[in-house]
Parts: structure tokens; sequence; C-alpha cells
């Protein structure tokens, strides 16, 4: 008779442990998501910084370089200034130009920074959501048996 009581109260118990492992199978799969999306975030974070720092160390010895160039012009500007000045705006405009392709350069880099970090969150929030799913899922199906 202890037996038949003792089956009867784990055969009641039984859904109940069923949707507890599904719940901390679900949890820690979410949590897993989210700590690759994490670690992801962290790595493109780094990359990001990486790149960034290169161009900023680019852009430094682009303005050396015209500061140099600079630098040579004062010795003609005593003898022929018409030309220094043209030679100035000339490089000024130069100059312009590759700051600005720098600054372009860096926008791009971050935005395809961003499309990779969106398309990360994307991915996880629906791994996410498929987990979320299929957890209530199997406690439904577990609270009807």
């Amino acid at each position: 008779m202890d037996t038949t009581t003792q089956e009867r109260t784990m055969r009641g118990f039984e859904p109940s442990m069923l949707a507890s492992d599904a719940t901390i199978g679900a949890t820690q799969r979410v949590i897993g998501d989210l700590t690759e999306l994490s670690i992801g975030a962290a790595k493109e974070n780094a990359r990001l910084a990486a790149e960034l720092q290169i161009a900023a160390i680019d852009a430094l010895q682009e303005s050396h370089a015209a500061a140099l160039r600079w630098h040579t012009l004062w010795p003609e500007a005593l003898v022929d200034p018409l030309h220094v000045y043209q030679k100035a705006f000339m490089e000024t405009v130069d100059t312009t130009q590759r700051a600005l392709s720098l600054m372009g350069a860096n926008a791009k880099v971050v935005v395809q920074s961003i499309d990779r970090l969106q398309a990360a969150a994307m991915d996880t929030g629906r791994r996410v959501r498929e987990t979320l799913t299929t957890a209530s899922g199997m406690r439904e199906a577990t609270r009807r048996s």
C-alpha cells in the first residue's frame, strides 16, 4: 500500500518537476544567448576602438606632414608671396579634402559596427523569443497533463 501511495504522490509531482526543468533550461538558454550578445558587443567595441585609433594615428601623421609642408613655405614667402599664397591655398584645400575623407571613413566604420551589433541583437532577440515561446508551450503542456 505504501508503494501505490508513493507512486501516486510522485505522479502528482512529475508535471511540476518537468515544468521546473523546462524553466531552468529556458533560463539557461536565454542567459547563454544574452551572454553571447554581451561578448559579441565587447568584441565589436574593441574592434571599433582599434579601427578608430588607426584612423586617428593616420590623421596625426597627416597633420604632422602638413605642418612640415607649411614650415617649408616660409622661406619662399619673402621671395614670392603670391606664389606662397597660392600654394598655401592649395595645401589648405588638399588638407581639408583629406580630413573630410578621414571623417567619412570613420563614419563608415561606425555605421558598419552599428549594423553588426544590430544584426547580433536581432538574432539574439529572435533566439530568446523562440526559447520563451518553446518554454511557455512546454509549461502549458505539462499543466494539462
